[in-house]
Order: structure tokens, then C-alpha cells, then sequence
């Protein structure tokens, strides 16, 4: 397992991060993170495990977001390519690099099937009329970024929601786990979760956590 801590991220990437609600808004995360990794280069932190942004591979290959109240981690279904002093993502089921082409023919994407509308035949339609104009580029890209709506997601997180926090109702500390796009479980817990937990969590030679 290699894990990677990217610290004093750009607030301007942070902020793009979105509540996931669907498929598309989770693309939409890993997009960010996509774009974290191709341009702040020099927020890869290679000294301490202080970090905004984790990236984990290994048998537990996950994506960790840390937020002020608390964290969200998703499957993360790229390979992690490192090349001089800089880490990037490849999708190798396509042969393609997750890079700003890639990124925009994804956001390409999420405009055109974001209203929960999905098409396989729009995307490569649109995909071909706002890029190259080549159908079978085209047809390789829509295979690819499909691919990425259809597979699970794996999204949960954990809020310290004092806000809204209503007893054992809505504890202010729990855990969501996306059963799928419009369902969730919600688990309490008597403690505020730390960086800690979800570093042993990712390494499978620690001890599981238990429910107390």
C-alpha cells in the first residue's frame, strides 16, 4: 500500500468538491482530485501525514477528503502513475491519461447527462461534435467515461453535524454509507473520527475497527 498526502491544497480546488448526490457529482470528485494532482504539484507532502487530500492504493485503492466537520472517501478507479517528482492518474482499462482532455471531455459529460438523463449515444454524439469529430476516439472516451458512472462508487463519509445533530435521530457524530444513489445508512458514533481511523481503515494489516 502507498499512500499520498497532498496538505495545503488551494481553497480554489477544495471548494469544488460537492455533496454527492449521484454518479455524477461523484465523477464530478474525482475530477477535482484528477485536477489536484496535475496542477499542485508542490502540495504533495512527502515529510509529514498532514493533508487535506489522500490518496491510498494498494488493495484498498480510495480517495480521502478531509473537510471541517469531518471527511469523505470514495473508490478511486484509476492507477497512480509517479514520474519525476509529480504523481498523476492513468485509466488503464482505456489507455488513457487522466489528464486536462480528459478531464474536460468528462465535464463534457456531466453537462450533457447531468439532469439524470443518461445516454450512451448523446455522450458520443456530443463528445464527437465538441471535440475531435472523430467517432471512434469519440466511442473510446464515452466506453471510458460510462464505464466510470456505472461502476459503484464506494462513497461514505463521517460529519460532525452539531448543527443539525437530534439525539440518536441524527447523532452529531455518524457516519453515512451510500447503499446506492438514494439511499443511505446512518451510523452514530460517541467520538469525533480522526485522521488516524481511516489510516488504519485503508491498511489491511491493522485491526478492524469495531461498533461499540
Amino acid at each position: 500500500m502507498s499512500l499520498y498526502f497532498f496538505n495545503n491544497v488551494p481553497a480554489e480546488y477544495l471548494d469544488k468538491f460537492c455533496a454527492v448526490r449521484n454518479a455524477f457529482s461523484n465523477l464530478e470528485n474525482l475530477l477535482v482530485t484528477a485536477e489536484i494532482l496535475n496542477t499542485c504539484h508542490e502540495s504533495w507532502n512527502k515529510e509529514t501525514k498532514d493533508f487535506d487530500l489522500l490518496i491510498s492504493t494498494g488493495t484498498h485503492k480510495r480517495i480521502l477528503v478531509k473537510k471541517t466537520d469531518g471527511f469523505f472517501t470514495m473508490n478511486l478507479p484509476f492507477q497512480v502513475i509517479e514520474y519525476e517528482s509529480n504523481i498523476c492518474f492513468n485509466y488503464d482499462a482505456y489507455a488513457l491519461p487522466v489528464n486536462a482532455e480528459f478531464i474536460s471531455r468528462c465535464r463534457n459529460v456531466i453537462a450533457t447527462c447531468g439532469n439524470g438523463s443518461f445516454s450512451y449515444e448523446a455522450i458520443a454524439v456530443e463528445l464527437c461534435d465538441n471535440f475531435d469529430r472523430d467517432i471512434q476516439q469519440a466511442i473510446n472516451y464515452c466506453d471510458a467515461i460510462s464505464s466510470l458512472l456505472l461502476v459503484d462508487h464506494g462513497y461514505f463519509r463521517f460529519d460532525d453535524d452539531l448543527k443539525n445533530a437530534r439525539g440518536k435521530v441524527h447523532p452529531r457524530y455518524h457516519f453515512d454509507f451510500f447503499c446506492n444513489n438514494s439511499t443511505n445508512v446512518k451510523i452514530g458514533s460517541n467520538i469525533r473520527i480522526g485522521d488516524t481511523f481511516f489510516l488504519d481503515l485503508f491498511d489491511v494489516s491493522k485491526d478492524r475497527p469495531y461498533l461499540t
